[in-house]
């Protein structure tokens, strides 16, 4: 997985491309439906990758997709782990922490590869168009009893979501793998529903995670950057994160055909900050749906340099769900 680039030239309108898919469709909101292969077809497909296109300049120049090779070239030994089912797989969790773990996912997926182990669940997943990827683990400690085996669940998170509006917060949601039915079986408060999974090998690969030397690094309230993503999302489909060192302050940025935005954090307003001189442009789209998922009163830590991906990183369930989340910038060359 690796970032890529996109040319736009000092000509073009900053508001004409809402999200990162190529320029045939500039108005359509990242779309966070499956991948289009059938999920009944087992396929081998590259290693995906952080990807962002390039735009048509305002002059009409044609542009292409610049990508880099993937940072995960041996990957293919890598995930040559466990594949299958698991033969074990029984648990009871709270309704709040097994919403909130399939509600971040499905930001940006609609499906996805649960692998289950002794030690809890964890999925890694990137969105169909390559920009946004998300590494999720839910500990055993979240759990109210956990006993499981490793093993590979192909889960329809769309599907699973809506089963899960059954349960309120408290809820006890009983999770078991049926090794007979190859079927997910959920009981919530007296209901007991059996899910069909789907093949994991028709799901894509999961990307390794680049290793990267992001030099900013700033801690704040969910409430500062779920600020900052509105005011932005008044005036442009664009968000820039830029840093300044000698100030120690971060600023939340937007530009529109008009009008402009600007939120200022100095050292005050963060819970922490490693400071240096950097600034990145990203899809306003993708950002919104990952704040989203912010919990509320939450810290989050993002980290970023010039042009390169931000993360983002957090924590629910008393610390037991880690949370990352990656997005590709939209680099700009005039």
């Amino acid at each position: 997985m690796s970032t890529n680039t996109e040319s736009d030239t000092a000509d073009a309108q900053p508001a004409t491309t809402p999200n990162v898919e190529s320029e045939t469709a500039p108005e359509t909101e990242p779309e966070i439906d499956t991948q289009p292969e059938p999920e009944v077809k087992t396929e081998v497909e590259p290693e995906p990758d952080l990807s962002v296109e390039t735009d048509t300049d305002a002059d009409g120049e044609t542009d292409t997709e610049s990508e880099s090779e993937p940072d995960s070239e041996g990957d293919d030994d890598a995930e040559e782990v466990v594949t299958s089912p698991p033969q074990q797989f029984t648990a009871a969790v709270k309704g709040g922490a097994i919403k909130e773990f399939v509600s971040t996912l499905r930001a940006i997926v609609d499906e996805a590869k649960i692998r289950v182990g002794p030690d809890g669940i964890h999925t890694r997943a990137v969105d169909p168009a390559n920009v946004a990827m998300y590494d999720v683990s839910l500990a055993a400690g979240a759990f109210e009893s956990y006993d499981a085996t490793e093993g590979v669940l192909g889960v329809n998170l769309e599907r699973f979501e809506e089963v899960l509006k059954l349960a309120k917060k408290n809820d006890l949601v009983q999770l078991s793998f049926n090794t007979t039915s190859f079927k997910l079986v959920i009981h919530i408060d007296g209901v007991e529903f059996t899910m069909a999974l789907i093949d994991p090998d028709s799901i894509r690969k999961e990307p390794e995670i680049p290793e990267m030397d992001l030099p900013i690094s700033l801690t704040l309230e969910e409430a500062q950057i779920s600020r900052g993503v509105k005011a932005a999302d008044m005036v442009s489909d664009h968000i820039r994160f830029r840093c300044d060192e000698a100030e120690t302050t971060v600023y939340i940025e937007a530009e529109g055909d008009t009008d402009n935005v600007s939120l200022e954090l100095a050292d005050d307003d963060l819970v922490a900050l490693t400071a240096a001189d950097g600034n990145a442009l990203y899809s306003l789209d993708y950002v919104n749906d990952i704040s989203k998922q912010f919990p509320k009163g939450t810290e989050i830590t993002l980290t970023f340099g010039g042009d390169f991906p931000m993360m983002f990183e957090y924590q629910f369930s008393d610390g037991e769900c880690d949370v990352l989340a990656m997005l590709a910038p939209r680099i700009q060359s005039d």
